[in-house]
């Protein structure tokens, strides 16, 4: 069996006060929770969902995939199939040679350790894509390998290339025999993209809060799960302590090091993270939707306050009256529904069909503009395309959004976020869940893209049968929060 124990808070030295206080403090730090866990000693005594999130939400984990692409090769090196010290230019001969590629002393030196620690020596970021093998071998490694950290997705999609190269098998294929079924991972909530050539890549990851947490344990066990031996513990080691200095607090394999000492961690944009302790043998996962870098620093000085920065003996006295009221905050939790104005007296007229005469605007899950550098453009399924027209039809319970005939928003007046499924570009995430307000000649519609951490605002300003429309896509980073679209439409 490889279900958890779930335990008190005290019974292995949290405070269920203390636990209630975090969850409040997180609410309330600028971030939107979705999922949180936290095991001590293996076993997890605090867990909580924010509705309509629940534990089995596929949630889209950004670069934490790069950790699983890690634990592929550090599963790789335990088989004896790969080392750290192969060297890119061995793995890639072939390729080499096809592209007529000069090998310098750097390009000579550079071996696989190097990519896990972005230290590829590379001063320029390659695309990633279907052709990340040639965008990477081709990209000059200007700088000797170790020396500099450069953050580096590409990098990471190489080491997945490398993985199904030695395997013969893709990650996703790889890992779910080699790991997750070892450690008890819900392959039913995990969902592996792949770039056109078949790579399971490294942003393309999507899983649930507990699947990730598992991960994150197994790391904290040093490569073992029920003392059986799934990743070498030296690897392990390796991976969990600085390789490069990166202006910050170190970089070890695709992973994160943490201020306090022991303490390292999994990153994934906007706060999908899961931070591992080994001085007091405990690890959280969270999922959310935080701004970069002011939400996610609040919430990581909450988690520090609450759980990683004290000594925490092994047990506490059981508190009953505090582990029920905790309980009681938890069964509660939900994300603030969307504020609804009078949903009558400015609900009419409204219905029809509108053709765009002027801008453009997509939506999509993964929420950047036309003509940026889009990696998940490189999973899409369906054309990136322009709307060209929008259709609106007001029901008693919801006013119904359609864009060209396939995307489906259903925005409820009741301010209840309830997800439904709608046509979208990545097939992995077709969930969102909608809102709508009525003002006087404005008609405002809030979509959060479920499993996702986006969300985005149209106000539909009337004037007889032309509407201006305004489009606001979050990017969710302090510096440029927003992406705007403008566009008219007319009837």
């Amino acid at each position: 069996m490889n279900e958890f124990l779930r335990v008190t808070p005290e019974s292995v030295g949290l405070s269920s006060r203390d636990m209630l206080a975090m969850l409040w403090a997180l609410e309330r730090c600028g971030t939107e929770p979705h999922g949180l866990m936290v095991a001590r000693h293996g076993k997890v005594a605090l867990e909580c969902w924010w509705a309509p999130y629940t534990r089995d939400t596929v949630h889209i984990c950004h670069s934490f995939g790069k950790s699983y692409v890690a634990a592929a090769v550090g599963a790789a090196c335990t088989d004896g199939l790969l080392s750290v010290e192969d060297r890119i230019v061995d793995l890639f001969r072939n390729e080499i040679d096809e592209y007529h590629i000069t090998i310098n002393d750097h390009l000579a030196n550079l071996k696989v350790k190097h990519v896990l620690s972005m230290s590829n020596g590379m001063s320029v970021h390659a695309p990633s894509g279907e052709n990340v093998v040639r965008n990477y071998l081709t990209t000059a490694v200007d700088q000797e390998p170790g020396s500099t950290f450069m953050y580096n997705t590409t990098g990471s999609c190489m080491l997945g290339e490398i993985v199904r190269r030695v395997t013969g098998k893709n990650l996703y294929e790889y890992m779910k025999g080699r790991v997750f079924d070892k450690i008890g991972l819900d392959t039913a909530h995990f969902a592996w993209m792949t770039f056109r050539n078949g790579l399971h890549a490294a942003p393309g990851v999507a899983s649930n809060t507990e699947n990730n947490l598992r991960l994150g344990l197994l790391y904290l066990q040093n490569g073992y799960w029920n003392n059986v031996r799934v990743i070498d513990s030296q690897w392990i080691a390796d991976a969990t302590k600085k390789q490069i200095d990166n202006g910050a607090d170190g970089y070890g394999y695709q992973l994160w090091l943490h201020p306090l000492p022991g303490v390292f961690r999994f990153c994934g944009g906007h706060g999908q993270d899961c931070v591992m302790s080994r001085p007091l043998d405990l690890a959280y996962s969270i999922q959310q939707a935080a701004s970069e870098s002011h939400d996610t620093d609040a919430v990581n000085a909450i988690t520090t306050r609450y759980l990683l920065g004290r000594a925490l003996p092994e047990t506490l006295p059981e508190d009953p009256e505090a582990f029920a009221a905790l309980n009681a905050y938890i069964a509660d939790r939900r994300l603030p529904n969307n504020a609804s104005a009078s949903t009558h007296a400015f609900s009419q007229g409204w219905d029809g069909t509108y053709q765009v005469v002027n801008g453009h605007f997509h939506i999509y899950p993964e929420l950047r503009p036309f003509g940026d550098n889009n990696v998940y453009r490189d999973f899409y399924e369906n054309a990136d395309e322009t709307v060209q027209q929008v259709s609106i039809r007001v029901l008693p319970d919801w006013v119904e959004i359609t864009l060209d005939g396939k995307t489906e928003l259903r925005a409820r007046l009741d301010g209840l976020l309830i997800p439904h499924r709608t046509y979208c570009a990545l097939p992995s995430y077709p969930w969102v869940c909608s809102g709508a307000t009525f003002e006087q000649n404005t008609l405002i519609v809030d979509t959060w893209f479920f499993q996702t951490c986006f969300k985005t605002r149209m106000w539909f300003v009337r004037n007889g049968d032309v509407l201006q429309l305004r489009v606001r896509k979050e990017r969710l980073h302090d510096d440029e929060p927003y992406f705007w679209y403008d566009v008219e439409l007319k009837r």
